[in-house]
């Protein structure tokens, strides 16, 4: 997981960056309720360690409704829906908002069919992948996550983007109230985590990015416009991408491919993105303790494992993003980078709202 370091790194109180955000939020047209849920997805974010998809952006997501691009009073609905399904419009409200509300609505059906997909349109970027997976986890479910985004990325034989990163996360719970959970972009990496290398001026490592004419690149600087991100593990990535696509996309009657715009670039738009939620309910198809005992045996072997020369641990898929958010919630703080800290200030300037950061 790269993190782009930051200069004179601060710091803050969780509660302080909680009351914080759902002060903006409230200040720029959320309820206080609808600004406590999209306040708990960011900062939970934050404490998991995943600083390019937490409250770094509220900035960016304030700017975009001020200018046209998000509806600040708008709440999702549903479409159409049956026992197992469902189809949400998003209503161009911020994405986090819309993510929450069908992730439940996914979680609430399949507690009655063992289990449920619901579908989103007219949404847009909704963070972390992650954290909606962690949801139905979290409901003693196995969740998936995924959203279609606008084309950052080459795929094998283009020499320009064709397609979304198109994140995807799946999460499954453990008897210790975690989970065995994977977030990632399709893409080597996360848009987001290019924006922020270009935001600081520093080249990133290989197999990141691609030129205009296909070859790799270290220079972020003309990311998204004359470079582009590269699938992960080439036609495989590519190949997952368009899965995405259908199911967050092509399936929910949501933007698609080229007809999506850049959430962050083109702020007076409407995003139009897809996303699509599955929960598994756990305990009809089997024992719930049963599933705990053999998720354990799952972990320890695989940790048992014989370690490579030099390594110190073998860990499970989101076992590390625990131990940060472990870390965080001990201490009561988040590391804020530079970039964090100066949106923060222009939020406060935008809004009045002030923060307390050392």
């Amino acid at each position: 997981n790269y993190i782009i370091p930051g200069k004179n790194m601060a710091r803050v109180k969780i509660d302080e960056l909680m009351r914080f955000s759902e002060e903006v939020l409230v200040k720029s047209g959320l309820t206080s309720e609808n600004a406590k849920s999209v306040a708990e997805t960011l900062v939970t974010t934050d404490t998991f360690g995943v600083l390019s998809h937490g409250t770094k952006n509220l900035y960016g997501y304030i700017q975009k409704m001020q200018a046209g691009g998000l509806n600040a009073a708008a709440v999702p609905t549903v479409e159409k829906e049956g026992p197992a399904w469902g189809i949400v419009n998003g209503n161009a409200a911020i994405g986090m908002l819309t993510a929450d509300f069908a992730m439940k609505k996914a979680i609430e059906k399949a507690k009655k069919t063992g289990i449920a997909y619901v579908g989103v349109y007219n949404s847009c970027h909704f963070g972390a992948a992650g954290y909606y997976a962690n949801m139905a986890a979290k409901a003693g479910m196995i969740g998936l996550s995924m959203s279609n985004g606008d084309p950052v990325m080459a795929v094998p034989n283009s020499s320009g983007v064709v397609i979304g990163n198109n994140p995807f996360a799946f999460a499954a719970p453990q008897k210790n109230g975690e989970s065995v959970f994977l977030d990632i972009a399709l893409s080597n990496v996360a848009a987001l985590k290019v924006v922020m290398a270009k935001e600081k001026g520093i080249t990133v490592p290989d197999g990141w990015l691609v030129d205009k004419d296909g070859k790799p690149t270290n220079d972020p600087s003309g990311f998204p416009q004359t470079s582009y991100l590269q699938p992960m593990a080439a036609h495989k990535g590519y190949g997952f991408a368009v899965l995405v696509e259908i199911l967050a996309s092509v399936l929910t009657g949501a933007g698609m491919l080229s007809e999506i715009t850049s959430w962050n670039l083109d702020l007076p738009s409407k995003n139009k993105v897809g996303h699509a939620f599955i929960a598994v309910d756990i305990s009809q198809m089997m024992d719930t303790e049963v599933f705990y005992e053999r998720m354990e045996h799952m972990v320890t072997e695989l940790k048992s494992a014989p370690k490579a020369k030099g390594a110190e641990k073998i860990f499970v898929p989101g076992e590390m993003d625990w131990e940060k958010r472990e870390k965080a919630l001990a201490s009561d703080e988040i590391e804020v980078t530079d970039v964090m800290a100066e949106n923060y200030r222009k939020l406060s300037a935008l809004t009045g709202a002030e923060i307390n950061i050392y």
